[in-house]
């Protein structure tokens, strides 16, 4: 029982090791993503603002 619990415990290391990777990793291209603001025509900004 205690050499699973070892194995656990070093597998739950890595994989919480692994989870901070992969987050920092995809912060730049999620906050691009979520908050780029695309130039919008000036026609369309006309057409949305007067209905």
């Amino acid at each position: 029982m205690k050499k699973l619990m070892s194995i656990a415990k070093k597998a739950s290391t890595a994989l919480a090791a692994l989870a901070l990777v992969v987050a920092t990793t995809s912060v730049p291209s999620a906050c691009y993503h979520w908050f780029a603001q695309h130039i919008e025509p000036e026609k369309l900004r006309n057409l949305v603002n007067n209905k």
